[in-house]
């Protein structure tokens, strides 16, 4: 559904161009297409960023400033150009997505929906509890048995947490078990289902890749899940947990208890008092019946009676005391306890919300672990299915036979031979079809080299011109007989046939460069770049270790002397490795592009596409371990393109450096500002063309300046950027075949060839801004090529044309036999 916005684009601009009413149904389709990015954008909000809200920006301009009355022909690619932008800025951040290279810095914030979605889960939460901590704990301080509660509540979520880690155990054990099977399928139907020349071979190929990456990452996500992020963390914030809950609850016991007991103590003292009190009226009653009596009775029961009102009555005020004492004290500890109630409360909030934030914490880190492992999928088959589409039945059949490079069938003659004497004698025979033989090879070359005018030089007597022929015929009949070369200008290296133990092993076509042998003491695979210890081969003749299985991706060729150690290549200085090159051009810059014009200079989406994340990893090692004999044929493009945009942006300083950049970016604001002050402003501006006579002359002159601003880079600087330029125009001229105009060349390459330099952010606001700026110098350089660097004309003309590379190919084989004077040639360009 994501890719097939473009189809809406598509459809929104046929109703524009041919129904009637077509303001109201322009408007009605761009509704709708704009719904459909909202929806995926809010689904994926990793996909919001700059490039893609700015082409949806111009899309709106172009719909509401579209003339529907009058078809103009400026408007209607204004229009089309519109939709081209944004589909390319939204490919190219679907596949950044995918390789997982996606620019925070280019992050916009969260969209309205998604805000409002997340507000309105938050909002239920608050629905559902409505009241802040403050008024949680008055709740529950009011409340009977509040503390208890919050005590028992704390230990359900301790066993809450012990639950989640046995589901989320459970859970990644059937994921490790899926990672498992998937990678025991891999290895069996990896040499089953990926044959060459089979139909969907790259297909499943792919599919096969897809489902490794996704195997290890499941590995890489349980590994991380287990130690890092979700069942480590929860043991040990259960274990932190359970430890303060218990000591929590200890100190709330401890206060109850001594309540409790001042509440014994208060209800012993009112019995005593109680008991006393009853005590002293009955005394004081008998001693008031003993007084009115007093006339019956003696003065010593009236003093007696007297005395036990008096010891009643002090009896009663000491248990009067005591009953005081015990109050004050129930009434203090009572206080005690209800601040001590306060403070438990306030631990035990603080301990659940920290066990919380880390259930929440490992929640979000396990669904978004998931939610990376799961989302790619979808694309990946959407990817696979629409590449199935465009298989023609028959195609690889036609390529294996293509690639079979069998010689012609010979033409058989049956002719009568009369009998002769010296047909029965072999030698005869042998010695006349050597002659033969010779006279051939005499006449093919003399033929040859008078007819490319190699012998007309005055300076070529006869002597030499004899000895030269002589030996070239004798060169001749070693070249009819070995029928390869060694690797000259571009000619193929020798092959060998496999034999031993490594003959039944589908050797890949740089593997089959070497003369493999067993491995006879352990050594680093060049490959994998693990050690390989048993089933291992090297070559005898430059020594490279690999692991027998590895022979059907090796990427590095055999240069028949000691490979040389690891070279650290990428995020090395420009400056040391162009100075390995003699045209000062690192080597991975032209093997990338040389592979890239061969094959996939028509290639939809050259540079916007993505290659596969594991195969792009590969070949940069493979250049680091082989540097110029990684063998590239057998790659895809969009991985090789993938490797040369990773080596730009991984120099330390671009091959535009830091101190022309704000001279740079502000060539392409005048440059803007032509087409008007708004232009300057917003980064937006129509197409460069080259009209030549015709073009404006302000943009000339800022041409001319740009010109004059290259001068100051670097020698290697400016032969690299002019390589680059000038692959970058030949691809743009093929813009109808692989829909990559010089604009949006200049969107791919801009940041990879010029940016400020570093601050402390990851990149700085002035990148993100700059972006429309950097694509312009780019697109600049190879619109107007031809006036920005000088042209190729001042080289020798015969430097590339057949018959100086067939002469090339005749002096280096005389030079390998050692038997021509070089003095004779006096030509300058050989």
């Amino acid at each position: 559904s994501c890719i097939c916005s473009e189809a809406e684009f598509l459809w929104c601009t046929t109703l524009v161009q041919e129904m009637e009413n077509r303001r109201p149904l322009a408007h009605e389709c761009l509704g709708e297409v704009l719904r459909i990015l909202r929806q995926v954008i809010s689904m994926y909000p990793l996909l919001n960023t700059v490039e893609t809200l700015t082409a949806a920006g111009k899309l709106i301009s172009q719909v509401k400033g579209y003339h529907y009355e009058v078809c103009n022909e400026a408007d209607k690619k204004d229009f089309e150009k519109a939709i081209e932008t944004i589909a390319v800025a939204f490919s190219s951040n679907v596949s950044e997505l995918l390789m997982g290279e996606v620019d925070s810095s280019t992050l916009l914030s969260v969209l309205p929906s998604e805000k409002s979605r997340v507000s309105v889960c938050q909002s239920l939460y608050r629905a559902d509890v409505a009241m802040s901590a403050e008024e949680v704990d008055i709740i529950l301080q009011r409340s009977e048995g509040g503390v208890d509660s919050a005590l028992t509540y704390a230990k359900t979520i301790s066993k809450y947490i012990k639950d989640m880690i046995g589901y989320i155990e459970r859970k990644l054990a059937l994921e490790l078990e899926f990672s498992k099977g998937l990678q025991r399928i891999y290895q069996t139907c990896k040499q089953t289902i990926t044959q060459p020349h089979m139909p969907f071979f790259s297909i499943y190929s792919l599919a096969l890749e897809q489902d490794l990456e996704q195997s290890s990452g499941m590995h890489q996500a349980a590994s991380t899940l287990q130690n890092q992020t979700f069942i480590m963390p929860l043991l040990l914030r259960k274990q932190e947990h359970e430890k303060k809950r218990k000591e929590i609850k200890e100190q709330w016991l401890k206060a109850k208890r001594k309540l409790m007991e001042c509440e014994a103590n208060l209800r012993r003292a009112k019995q005593v008092y109680m008991t006393r009190c009853e005590e002293y009226d009955k005394a004081r009653m008998a001693a008031n019946r003993a007084e009115e009596e007093g006339g019956s009775s003696t003065t010593k029961t009236v003093d007696k009676k007297k005395r036990l009102e008096e010891e009643a009555r002090n009896k009663a005020e000491e248990a009067e005391a005591t009953y005081r004492t015990c109050i004050a004290d129930a009434t203090t500890q009572h206080q005690e306890l209800e601040h001590m109630k306060v403070t438990v409360l306030r631990q035990i909030q603080e301990v659940i919300k920290q066990s919380d934030q880390t259930i929440r914490s490992a929640t979000i880190s396990y669904y978004q672990i998931m939610h990376m492992q799961t989302v790619v999928l979808p694309v990946h088959y959407q990817t696979l299915c629409e590449s199935s589409k465009l298989y023609d039945p028959g195609q690889q059949y036609a390529t294996h036979v293509k690639d079979l490079q069998m010689s012609e069938e010979p033409e058989t003659h049956y002719e009568f031979e009369a009998y002769s004497a010296s047909s029965s004698h072999p030698s005869v025979r042998a010695r006349a079809d050597s002659a033969n033989t010779d006279a051939h090879s005499k006449f093919f070359f003399i033929s040859f080299v008078s007819a490319r005018g190699y012998m007309t030089h005055k300076s070529w007597g006869s002597t030499c011109t004899s000895v030269f022929l002589s030996k070239l015929c004798l060169l001749s009949s070693f070249s009819l007989s070995a029928q390869r070369f060694p690797d000259l200008n571009g000619i193929e290296p020798e092959i060998v046939v496999p034999t031993g133990p490594f003959r039944n092993v589908g050797l890949s076509k740089a593997a089959q460069t070497h003369k493999l042998r067993k491995l006879r003491s352990p050594s680093k695979c060049r490959e994998c770049d693990s050690y390989v210890y048993f089933q291992g081969a090297e070559c005898e003749e430059c020594f490279l270790a690999c692991h027998k299985r590895c022979l059907e991706t090796l990427a590095i060729q055999c240069g028949h002397k000691k490979l040389q150690g690891r070279l650290q290549l990428f995020g090395q200085d420009f400056s040391q490795v162009s100075g390995n090159s003699p045209d000062s051009i690192p080597f991975i810059i032209k093997k990338c592009i040389s592979e890239i014009e061969r094959r996939a200079l028509r290639m939809k989406g050259i540079y916007r596409v993505n290659g596969v994340k594991t195969r792009v990893e590969k070949l940069c090692q493979a250049f680091e371990n082989g540097k110029e004999l990684v063998e590239l044929s057998q790659s895809s493009p969009h991985d090789i393109s993938n490797v040369l945009k990773l080596y730009l942006r991984q120099l330390p300083e671009p091959i535009m450096p830091f101190r022309l950049y704000n001279s740079l970016m502000g060539l392409a604001k005048e440059s803007l500002a032509v087409v008007g002050p708004e232009g300057a402003e917003t980064g937006k501006g129509p197409d460069l063309v080259d009209l030549g006579p015709e073009t404006d002359p302000e943009l000339l002159a800022l041409v001319d300046r740009l010109k004059n601003l290259l001068k100051e880079l670097p020698k290697p600087n400016t032969a690299t950027l002019r390589y680059i330029a000038r692959h970058l125009r030949r691809i743009a001229e093929l813009e109808d075949d692989n829909k990559m105009s010089p604009s949006n060349l200049g969107i791919v390459f801009g940041p990879s060839l010029m940016r400020p330099r570093p601050s402390g952010a990851t990149v700085s606001l002035s990148s993100l801004v700059d972006y429309p700026y950097q694509a312009r110098i780019v697109e600049t350089l190879i619109v107007f090529y031809p006036a920005v660097f000088h042209s190729d004309s001042s080289r020798p003309a015969c430097a590339s044309t057949p018959r100086t590379q067939s002469l090339q190919l005749v002096i280096a084989l005389a030079y390998h036999c050692s038997f021509v004077d070089f003095d004779c040639f006096h030509c300058p360009h050989l």
